[in-house]
């Protein structure tokens, strides 16, 4: 599973923080000295080393191996170079690598060969997910999912963390990394550093596999706002002269397939990287590293949501409604998938179609949902069941999807929003006469 989408998509997060606070690091969200899940300083027990930088020397600890593996065949500057980028992330995240990290350097053909190979992986969902976005009005009939995010992580993904194998896989150019390239390296080391210390990637994979979509979103959440948070924190420890260099690097990126993405496919890829940086320094905010650290172990438990990544205060404190329903059969169709849509998905769904505004109004009070997607191999069914804070909440969402079902869903499909036994349904499908069947099922 991809881990990274990075240049484009990290750069609009970092560039807006880099461009807001000192370069020193020295805001309140920086961390004044590195501690571990304890609140002890991390230490090897060795002598201290130096790492020096254009702007920059940080005293850290001596490493417990003097070499990477499988990097041996690089130029020793090189392997020295990666060295020093692993006890930066250290001292940056407050934590240590019990084992030496697996880096892997590629060129961009293999990069972008990897890359496509771990989505060939998922292939199966997609021509159901296609079939949906296309039902709902958020994808053009004339485009191929598949194709459009294979193209688009292709272009965006500037090196990732494979947890299944622990490695980095990043690219390099001739005669070592560039600016942006040790950004990179940063980030991903913090995944392979965290994933050590808090087996976070079994974790996400059995959210995936249990189909607990809207919990896997926020746990990601935390995942890649700790690592973007890191490597903001890098950042803000260069020169000028490195930051006006990492700036030009990325404004070359070719972004042509990210820009004509649907919104919601850019939202959805931007999300784990912008509200999980927000949500990461609000917890280090209210205490210190610990706090990042407990909310691996505390996040699954909870169970967490894109709500509470979205507005951090709801952390710990509005846990979803558990929303129940029977699970009707459709003569023909599948059952391709029955989760949880979530706020965001709300948000994602309503911005696209009927703008920021009133997605964020009927979206803010979401209490819980439950959702089924059918799919016969061509055609797509969708019941969508939600429950507000408040009766509030549940009047401003239906009039929020009744506008979105006359705007987005086309004339010949079906599209019904009705409230059942105080639950809010929304059902939408290809073909009418299998609405009908669900709305039936719905009234009992």
């Amino acid at each position: 599973m991809l881990r990274r989408l990075t240049l484009l998509i990290a750069l609009i997060l970092v560039v807006g923080a880099c461009t807001s606070t000192p370069s020193t690091g020295t805001d309140d969200t920086s961390p004044t000295q590195s501690t571990t899940a304890d609140g002890s300083s991390p230490s090897t027990g060795n002598p201290s080393t130096t790492l020096e930088g254009e702007g920059t020397t940080t005293t850290q600890p001596e490493p417990t191996w003097t070499e990477l593996p499988g990097i041996e065949d690089l130029p020793q500057e090189v392997q020295d170079e990666l060295l020093a980028l692993v006890r930066m992330t250290e001292e940056l995240r407050g934590l240590v690598f019990i084992e030496a990290p697996i880096i892997t350097i590629v060129t961009d053909a293999e990069l972008e060969a990897r890359v496509r190979a771990l989505i060939e992986e998922e292939s199966a969902d997609f021509p159901a997910d296609d079939a949906l976005y296309k039902l709902l009005g958020l994808l053009d009939e004339e485009v191929v999912l598949e194709t459009l995010l294979t193209d688009l992580y292709g272009e965006q993904v500037a090196g990732f963390y494979d947890g299944d194998t622990g490695e980095l896989v990043v690219p390099m150019r001739s005669g070592g990394f560039s600016v942006v390239e040790k950004a990179t390296m940063i980030h991903e080391l913090t995944h392979s550093l965290t994933d050590q210390q808090f087996n976070f990637d079994p974790i996400i994979e059995s959210m995936f596999d249990e189909e607990r979509l809207d919990q896997a979103s926020a746990y990601q959440g935390l995942v890649e706002g700790d690592a973007t948070f890191t490597e903001l924190l890098y950042l803000q420890g260069l020169s000028q002269r490195e930051l006006g260099e990492f700036f030009a690097e990325a404004g070359n990126v070719d972004s042509t397939t990210l820009d004509s993405s649907p919104r919601f496919i850019r939202d959805s890829l931007i999300f784990p990287y912008d509200s999980g940086l927000e949500f990461t320094q609000s917890l280090y905010q209210a205490g210190d590293w610990e706090a990042v650290n407990d909310a691996y172990s505390i996040m699954p438990g909870l169970p967490g949501s894109t709500e509470q990544v979205i507005t951090p205060s709801d952390y710990q404190r509005d846990l979803p409604i558990e929303v129940l329903a029977e699970t009707i059969t459709l003569s023909g169709y599948d059952l391709e998938r029955q989760s949880v849509w979530g706020e965001f998905g709300f948000r994602v769904m309503l911005d696209q179609v009927l703008g920021e505004a009133t997605g964020l109004v009927a979206a803010d009070g979401w209490g819980g949902d439950t959702y089924f997607q059918w799919f016969d191999g061509n055609s797509a069914a969708f019941l969508l069941l939600y429950e507000g804070d408040t009766e509030k909440d549940l009047d401003e969402m239906k009039d929020a999807l009744v506008d979105y079902a006359r705007t987005a869903v086309a004339d010949e499909d079906f599209v019904w929003v009705e409230v059942f036994d105080n639950q809010l349904a929304f059902i939408a499908a290809d073909e009418v006469p299998v609405g009908e069947t669900i709305r039936s099922a719905m009234q009992g």
